[in-house]
């Protein structure tokens, strides 16, 4: 049955398509899973880019306003990956938050029917509760997808610490106070890396000035 409307999509034109998406759109939740397929049709045989749109995100902006570009990538997302029985069972807002979930977790939602996938549910004082995908609210497994997200933010050696302070006070001299020019750092493999934006054309030379003026080789380190 799934080979047979597979077949069936071979044969649409992308003019076929935006009305076979209308049409589904009226389906309410019922025609989510079929937008979803639709859509990932007119993205991997690039039919918008056969007609002369340079991406099916043009065409689909133009021609099918009723839904936004996040909105027809979530459900194409959701029809790659669970069927359209699933679909009606679950709601594509459910199964597109328990991806997110299951890619934090490192985990395989049960195959066929995700709603028996063990979602580890975080509660008051940082207890957790396992209930199963089906018994999850919406708002249970965004807070489960978040509980299992990984810190992403390292701690900065006190050394480079220091430093990125010294920068900043140069630039807090040599710029006037609250500009645009900001000094953010991140931690990437154990590295220090800094990105400067917000610098006016006109105002490079200041900018060398202010880093030349805080690169010392020796900054002084705050006690503790």
């Amino acid at each position: 049955m799934e080979t047979n409307a597979s077949s069936k999509l071979l044969t649409l034109t992308l003019e076929q398509v935006r009305d076979a998406i209308l049409a589904h759109l009226k389906e309410g939740n019922a025609g989510h899973y079929n937008i979803g397929r639709l859509y990932n049709y007119v993205v991997d045989n690039k039919l918008a880019e056969a007609k002369k749109y340079d991406s099916a995100l043009v065409y689909f902006n133009e021609h099918i306003q009723e839904l936004s570009q996040s909105t027809l990538s979530r459900y194409g997302a959701v029809a790659r990956e669970f069927s359209e029985e699933a679909c009606r069972t679950h709601g594509v807002m459910k199964l597109y938050t328990l991806r997110a979930y299951a890619k934090e977790a490192d985990i395989q939602p049960m195959a066929g029917d995700p709603g028996l996938t063990p979602i580890d549910v975080p509660g008051e004082g940082g207890t957790v509760e396992q209930k199963s995908f089906a018994e999850c609210s919406l708002e249970e497994l965004r807070q489960a997808a978040k509980h299992k997200r990984k810190p992403s933010r390292a701690t900065m050696p006190a050394t480079d610490a220091a430093r990125i302070q010294f920068m900043r006070d140069s630039f807090s001299r040599h710029f006037a106070q609250g500009g645009r020019v900001q000094l953010k750092t991140t931690i990437q493999g154990g590295e220090t890396l800094l990105t400067i934006q917000g610098v006016p054309l006109a105002q490079v030379e200041r900018l060398m000035e202010a880093l030349l003026d805080g690169f010392q080789p020796q900054p002084v380190r705050a006690v503790g």
